[in-house]
């Protein structure tokens, strides 16, 4: 999980911080071990440059792999998740990702106002969280009194 430019010095700390997390010794879970087993093997990997080199040249060979893959949402393709074509107007940031790609939070809002919520719990939607907050909060009491009362 560390980008494939990342300097040594970077990977070294970033083990070091990983191993005071997961070791044994410091954290009583269950799974403990089996994280620092795995912690160990991708450093053994990472800190040996002939390992590092023959394990980004097998990533690039998947990758390349998985770009002829006509699942795969290419960059500037039309395609759209498994929720079909977007409804109503297009309101807000656009997901290009998962079942409602295509789609802005403003529909997804009117459509299904739960997935936002889990959205905003996930890693993936980090970057929409303050505008999901805003959506789901909707007008205000305050501010929705006095256009009732306009209305009227």
């Amino acid at each position: 999980m560390v980008a494939e430019n990342a300097d040594t010095e970077i990977i070294r700390v970033v083990y070091r911080a990983l191993a005071r997390r997961y070791h044994p010794d410091l954290n009583r879970s269950q799974d403990a071990a089996e994280r620092m087993m795995q912690l160990n093997e991708a450093y053994g990997v990472l800190r040996d440059p002939e390992r590092r080199a023959a394990y980004d040249a097998e990533m690039a060979k998947r990758r390349d792999r998985r770009a002829g893959d006509r699942l795969v949402n290419q960059p500037g393709s039309a395609s759209v998740g498994a929720a079909g074509q977007p409804i109503g107007p297009p309101h807000g940031s656009l997901l290009e990702f998962g079942r409602y790609r295509g789609w802005t939070l403003g529909q997804i809002r009117r459509q299904d106002p739960q997935f936002l919520e889990w959205l905003m719990s996930v890693p993936g939607g980090r970057q929409y969280r303050e505008e999901i907050a805003t959506l789901l909060r909707g007008p205000s009491r305050a501010s929705a009194a006095p256009m009732q009362a306009a209305a009227r």
